[in-house]
C-alpha cells in the first residue's frame, strides 16, 4: 500500500467574516486561487501533474457556487485538463477534502492532489445557502418531530455534561488568543501564510486574534448566565488554504 504525505501547506491570512473585514474586498474564487497559486510557486510542482483539486466549502451559493474549486483552479492558472470538485461536510469540509485526497493517493488513483478549502463569510454569511428554504424536507421532520438541536445549544449541553464553567471557558478562550498572538509575534505562522494585497494594502496577519483580551473582559459578554458565549465560539472568518498531498512512490516526484 502506498503512503500519502503532505508536501507543503499554504494559507491566506484570516480576515473577519463580516463586511469591512480585511479580506471582504476579495472575491472568494480569487482568494482561493491566491492560496493555490502560492502553493504551486512554493513547491515547484508542475501544474499539469496535479491529478485533482478537492476543496471544501460550506456556503456553496452566490460567489461560492457552481463548483467553486473548479473556478479557483482555473483562476490559479492550472491547465483546463486538471479537474476539481467541491465537497461539503460543514465545518469539517476542508479536512474532508484532505481525507479524500489521501484516500485517492493510497488507492493509486492519484499521484499529486491539491486539497483545500475556502470560506468567505464576509461575503457569504452563515446560513446563506439555505436561502430561507426548508433544507431538511418532510422525511427528516417526521423523524425528528421535536426538531434538531442547533449548534449553540449543543455547546451548552456539552459544557453541562463535562461540568465546564463559564470562568473555565473564558480563561481557555483568553489563553488561546494570547498563545496565537505570541506565535504570530515569534514568526511561527510566517512560513504558512501567503500575504495578499487588497486595494493596494498588504494583508499579512490574522485579523481574528485579540491579544489584549482577558477572562475579565470576556466574562462581561452576553449571555452572562450561560457557560458559553461568543468568546468561546469559533469566529466567523474569511480565508483559504490548500496543502498538496502526493504519494510517496516513484510515480510522484514533487520536491519535498
Amino acid at each position: 500500500m502506498r503512503d500519502a504525505v503532505i508536501v507543503d501547506a499554504v494559507r491566506t491570512p484570516i480576515g473577519k467574516g463580516k463586511p469591512g473585514g480585511a479580506l471582504s474586498g476579495v472575491h472568494p474564487v480569487d482568494l482561493h486561487a491566491h492560496a493555490i497559486r502560492s502553493l504551486i510557486e512554493r513547491t515547484g510542482i508542475d501544474p499539469a501533474a496535479v491529478d485533482d483539486v478537492i476543496s471544501g466549502a460550506v456556503g456553496q451559493i452566490g460567489e461560492q457556487s457552481g463548483n467553486t474549486a473548479r473556478w479557483a483552479a482555473l483562476s490559479a492558472g492550472l491547465p483546463e485538463s486538471v479537474p476539481a470538485v467541491t465537497v461539503d461536510r460543514q465545518c469539517g469540509s476542508s479536512q474532508q477534502a484532505i481525507h479524500f485526497a489521501a484516500q485517492g493517493v493510497i488507492a493509486g488513483a492519484y499521484d499529486v492532489v491539491i486539497a483545500s478549502g475556502i470560506e468567505s463569510m464576509s461575503r457569504i454569511p452563515i446560513g446563506s445557502q439555505a436561502a430561507g428554504q426548508d433544507f431538511l424536507g418532510p422525511g427528516v421532520a417526521a423523524r425528528y418531530p421535536e426538531g434538531l438541536v442547533p449548534q449553540g445549544i449543543s455547546a451548552e449541553l456539552i459544557a453541562q455534561r463535562w461540568n465546564l464553567s463559564r470562568a473555565q471557558l473564558d480563561a481557555f478562550a483568553a489563553e488561546s488568543h494570547r498563545r496565537a498572538a505570541t506565535a504570530w509575534s515569534e514568526g511561527r505562522f510566517a512560513a504558512e501564510v501567503a500575504p495578499i494585497k487588497v486595494n493596494a494594502v498588504e494583508v499579512n496577519g490574522d485579523e481574528t486574534i485579540r491579544p489584549s483580551t482577558t477572562p475579565e473582559v470576556l466574562a462581561g459578554l452576553r449571555p452572562r448566565s450561560s457557560p458559553t458565549s461568543g468568546s468561546s465560539a469559533s469566529p466567523t472568518w474569511t480565508g483559504g488554504s490548500p496543502p498538496a498531498t502526493p504519494a510517496r512512490s516513484t510515480t510522484a516526484r514533487p520536491p519535498c
